[in-house]
């Protein structure tokens, strides 16, 4: 399967458990004369070690029952037992046995070691701790055993203060729209929270059955993706996504934020380059592409997997064990350009990435916090969620445990967080309303690991005239650098969606063959704008008459000196009339009615003038091509009665006018 887990875990976690057998087996072999059993005893002993060396463990019982009766007093049947109760899994009878042998001896090592791991591995970490406690204080308790029991009671510090220092968590089952008695895997949505993609665990066809017995996998369920749509607040029942998923495995999945593009994982496939790959499918106009290998830099020989796409939908982080990491799976990113080429990838660094595994990033849409997993981090278990923040200068900060008890002694991955940064997700076996396998969950945050708020700007490009929808460039610019930081194509439906993180002030560009651009301004750096920017753009033809409110001009207050700012408005307006040659233009300069006439009129003149002068000077548009007006506040558009009618009205526009 493609999903959080790589099935290389499983054989791993096998090839522990018969090694951490054999050392106890044989740790218990060489106690042998520690204690003096009776012949009969040790007999039974060393015969009930053969069996479970060569794995017949009924007879390993049935003499280790055998030793015990014979002398009750000696140790090594217990311990033998009791590592033989493990491998089976059976946890309560183990733990019987070392109890039933430190009735007799309260000072036992082995027995108390034993339970003190036991108690380590479930997150029993006080009773652990108490238990590690105690061996330091047992005269048996060897050098080397205590240097092992000295560095566990240090590492129980951490989880122990976590458990002490409890973050609220009440997990709530997202219902059977999207839950089945199968296995589901962490979701992801597009911005506006209206679609959400996930991957899911269903049963074998037939003929699945018939390819996988060919290549000879017992495996009974096939991995699929699947998608939910939002209705009056409902997630409505989850459905394929046609042309994605095939008789193979797809998951481990990211869509971009505006529902454009799908990243996935799939594994072995004929036009794969290792174990595992990104691939790739586009939404056009509502269809779906066949998805495609995503190729060299991001695809190696080694594995790659659970990608996550940025805000813009321009950098792709990923799992991979690819050479230049910092131990086994760790945390990448790639950015690609304009023309869909993509970097080569970089490692997170060694604030994210340690000699363990990482797994499961997610990049938040406010493009700052990024939430993994990890198992060599200080933690809870065997694996936890960690928060990561970018500092000033574009790095990342040391990584913070998000806290007890959303971590656990057990493996924790894949949360994502919505994008108000009010409430996360994930999956889980064992939590409340459970429906049946791994099922989606989701509760609200903590404060102290909430994102930035991030809204989104949604709508649809048209003709103001006919109305017909338009195929158009948006471009979101920050206006306080200058950087362009969205470049969005919309399709023949004009439908666009576009992440806005807070904290920057915005202009918005668009434009289309044969109409005049729209301008706008989209204040987010001094307060933030939960709320959608629902709003669509009429575009008007180029003919003598139409004009429109450049919206990212600034001047100082009761100045005519432009702003920095108004460089992005301006360097736009020259591309236009270099683009249209054939077009001429009135620059026109506006005022509320606050002070005098004349002075609002020589004002709004100036201000005109300003920018004629810039596009005469920088862009080089010939005087024939344009003219300058100021108006001063005998054209209105809004009431003069309140500041947002007075603001609206101090504007500058253009006008064609032939």
């Amino acid at each position: 399967m493609v999903g959080t887990k790589h099935i290389k875990i499983t054989v791993i976690k096998a090839a522990v458990a018969a090694f951490i057998f054999c050392m106890a087996a044989c740790n218990s072999y060489a106690q042998l004369g520690s204690y003096k059993a009776s012949d009969k005893a040790t007999d039974c002993y060393k015969k009930a070690f053969g069996y479970a060396l060569a794995k017949d463990y009924k007879k390993a019982l049935i003499y280790c029952e055998k030793a015990k009766k014979e002398d009750p007093k000696y140790p090594e049947p217990y311990v033998l037992t009791a590592d033989i109760y493990r491998i089976s899994n059976q946890e309560d009878l183990q733990k019987k046995e070392y109890l039933d042998l430190m009735k007799m001896d309260s000072q036992n090592t082995s027995a108390t070691l034993n339970l003190a791991s036991m108690s380590f591995n479930k997150g029993e970490y006080f009773e652990a701790t108490k238990l590690y406690k105690n061996l330091l204080c047992f005269p048996t308790t060897t050098v080397k055993q205590k240097t092992f029991v000295e560095d566990r009671i240090e590492k129980l510090k951490f989880p122990i203060y976590l458990m002490n220092h409890p973050v609220p968590f009440t997990p709530i089952n997202m219902g059977d729209a999207v839950n089945t008695k199968y296995n589901e895997f962490p979701p992801s949505f597009t911005v506006d929270e209206e679609t959400m993609y996930f991957t899911r665990w269903k049963p074998l066809t037939e003929n699945q059955k018939e390819k996988e017995k060919l290549k000879m996998n017992t495996g009974q369920f096939n991995e699929d993706i699947l998608f939910s749509i939002k209705k009056d607040g409902k997630w409505q029942p989850a459905m394929d996504v046609p042309k994605v998923n095939t008789e193979m495995n797809e998951g481990a999945l990211s869509v971009s934020p505006d529902g454009s593009f799908l990243i996935f994982t799939a594994c072995n496939r004929e036009d794969g380059f290792g174990s595992c790959d990104l691939y790739i499918s586009v939404n056009h106009d509502g269809k779906w592409d066949s998805p495609q290998n995503m190729g060299a830099p991001i695809n190696t020989n080694n594995f790659e997997s659970q990608p996550r796409i940025s805000y813009d939908g321009k950098t792709i982080y990923f799992v991979s064990n690819r050479p230049g990491g910092k131990g086994g799976m760790d945390l990448w990113s790639t950015t690609r350009d304009e023309d869909w080429n993509f970097s080569q990838p970089v490692n997170l660094g060694g604030k994210i990435n340690t000699a363990g595994n990482e797994q499961s990033p997610y990049i938040h849409t406010d493009n700052q916090t990024l939430y993994f997993s990890s198992n060599g981090l200080p933690g809870m278990g065997a694996a936890d969620i960690f928060i990561a923040r970018k500092n000033a200068d574009g790095n990342w900060d040391s990584a913070v445990n998000i806290g007890y008890p959303i971590n656990t002694y057990t493996e924790e991955t894949g949360l994502v967080v919505d994008r108000k940064g009010e409430f996360a997700y994930y999956t889980s076996g064992s939590g409340p309303n459970h429906i049946g396998g791994n099922d989606l969950y989701y509760f609200t945050l903590p404060k102290t690991a909430r994102p930035s708020p991030v809204t989104y700007l949604k709508g649809k490009v048209f003709d103001a005239e006919t109305k017909k929808n338009l195929a158009a460039v948006l471009e979101i610019a920050d206006l306080s650098t200058g950087k362009t930081l969205i470049k969005y194509t919309t399709g023949n439906s004009g439908s666009f969606l576009i992440a806005l993180p807070e904290g920057k002030d915005y202009l918005l560009n668009v434009k289309a063959k044969g109409y005049l651009f729209y301008s706008d301004n989209i204040p987010l750096k001094n307060y933030v704008q939960i709320e959608p920017y629902i709003h669509d753009v009429p575009l008007q033809p180029l003919k003598a008459g139409v004009k429109i409110t450049l919206k990212n001009i600034f001047f100082k207050t009761d100045s005519y000196e432009l702003e920095n700012a108004s460089a992005l408005e301006l360097n736009r307006m020259i591309d236009f009339l270099k683009t249209n040659p054939q077009i001429k233009i009135e620059i026109s300069g506006h005022t509320d009615n606050t002070g005098q006439q004349d002075h609002n009129k020589t004002l709004s003149e100036n201000r005109a003038k300003s920018v004629y002068d810039y596009l005469l000077n920088t862009g080089k548009i010939p005087t024939t091509r344009m003219k300058f007006t100021g108006y001063g506040d005998a054209q209105p558009i809004a009431e003069n009665t309140t500041e947002k009618g007075k603001a609206e009205n101090r504007r500058t526009e253009l006008k064609i006018i032939e």
